[in-house]
């Protein structure tokens, strides 16, 4: 499991414009790996690349080039490069910091994923990887080592081939997403008898990717539009796709109510299992902050990955209850104005949720800032409902929306993340 040490006396202090606090170790990946802070004082990830290849006109302007297509990925389930450079004798590279595991240490300390969140990991995934090729990139070497579960989601990361590809292709990567499914399903490494782990449409998306000839594996758009019942990928499959995809997100228990360490299934978003978790070339930033100061972004990176295998033997568990969903009483459109404290500030709301859909949207608007976002069903009543929010676009931060059923076709509405007040207000169904 990655963890921060101290730094060495043999550590640099700087790289680029970014202090070194810490060295991240235990990562999947070559090179040295810290943790530092960026001049606006966030926490990213630089990761110092050697070689002879350093020295070479083509291998830089080659290096510089990859950098450039990775930070271009749209950040939509898949990390994101936050600045690339050299060094001395170094090339390195910068990401956003993420506090989570990897899906492989996941499997390892709960077993195998059931039912809608397998379903949610398998979109959250597939949506990674077509933010990764709509770029014109690759992965290369996608598996389990290298999908992080933050708290908005599973994020994909380390990728950055870009043509020639070589043997890395994006029909490979979905032949390597599909084994990755099958590994969250079955607990362990898995082979094609396994595929009967899954369930519909599941089953058959994963099936078409196993498949010996590369052309009749779908596409990752076509996986991700596949298994949201789209049929052909429309505008914006993507962003419904890591919409999906929140449910699959890790949350940390709080210390004092963590059970003795035990084999478990997932059942859910509230996780024992707690650590920091990195990536060599990039990571997800998922820091949630006070929803009028600028939010995380995903991180993601670009290097050589090693493949690891877990010996754990799976334990199966009941599958996982129905996935919540929107009540009739709190199905439309509903808007109004909201407020916070500390700093003191006014903005409106505009909430868009269908009945029996476990996703929607959400705008925020103001004087201050212009956000979008996704909206995922974390569990509702008849009157009452909560929603996990994943900003799209904008300064905005996720969190947890909450919404409530009112008199005189009202809703209560209220806000909370992490750090910072909690932001309350009143909606009306437009």
């Amino acid at each position: 499991m990655p963890h921060v040490t101290p730094l060495q006396a043999a550590d640099p202090v700087r790289v680029g414009r970014y202090r070194l606090i810490g060295r991240v170790i235990g990562m999947p990946g070559s090179g040295s790996a810290y943790l530092g802070r960026a001049p606006d004082g966030g926490e990213v990830t630089i990761s110092l690349l050697g070689g002879d290849w350093i020295g070479e006109a083509a291998e830089r302007d080659r290096f510089t080039a990859e950098a450039s297509a990775a930070r271009r990925v749209a950040p939509l389930c898949a990390a994101r490069i936050l600045g690339a450079g050299f060094d001395g004798g170094h090339a390195f590279l910068a990401s956003e910091f993420v506090a989570g595991p990897s899906l492989r240490e996941l499997v390892a300390e709960e077993g195998p994923w059931k039912a809608g969140y397998l379903e949610a990991l398998a979109i959250g995934t597939a949506t990674g990887l077509g933010a990764v090729h709509d770029a014109g990139l690759v992965h290369g070497e996608f598996g389990p080592d290298y999908v992080v579960l933050g708290p908005e989601g599973p994020r994909v990361i380390q990728f950055g081939i870009s043509p020639p590809y070589g043997s890395a292709t994006p029909s490979a990567d979905m032949r390597a997403w599909a084994h990755a499914v099958l590994y969250a399903a079955a607990g362990s490494p898995a082979n094609g008898r396994d595929l009967r782990l899954l369930p519909e449409p599941l089953r058959t998306v994963v099936s078409r990717c196993l498949t010996d000839d590369p052309a009749d594996r779908p596409t990752a758009r076509s996986a991700v539009a596949g298994l949201l019942g789209l049929g052909e990928p429309p505008p914006g499959v993507l962003n419904q796709g890591c919409s999906r995809a929140a449910l699959a997100a890790w949350r940390p228990r709080p210390a004092q109510e963590r059970p003795p360490p035990q084999r478990r299934s997932r059942r859910g978003r509230t996780i024992w299992w707690a650590g920091i978790s990195a990536c060599v070339v990039a990571a997800l930033l998922a820091v949630v902050v006070i929803l009028l100061v600028p939010g995380g972004h995903s991180a993601g990176t670009a290097g050589t990955k090693p493949t690891a295998t877990s010996s754990h033997t799976p334990t199966h568990s009941a599958r996982p209850g129905p996935l919540a969903t929107v009540p009739a009483a709190l199905a439309g459109t509903w808007s109004g104005q909201v407020s916070q404290s500390a700093p003191a500030d006014v903005f409106t709301v505009k909430v868009s949720l269908a009945a029996g859909a476990s996703t929607g949207t959400v705008q925020y608007s103001g004087p201050s800032l212009s956000c979008t976002g996704n909206l995922a069903v974390v569990s509702g009543s008849p009157g009452s409902l909560k929603l996990n929010q994943a900003i799209t676009h904008g300064p905005c931060a996720g969190g947890t929306v909450m919404l409530t059923t009112g008199p005189h076709g009202t809703a209560g509405f209220s806000f909370e993340g992490k750090q910072g007040p909690a932001a309350t207000g009143t909606l009306t169904k437009l």
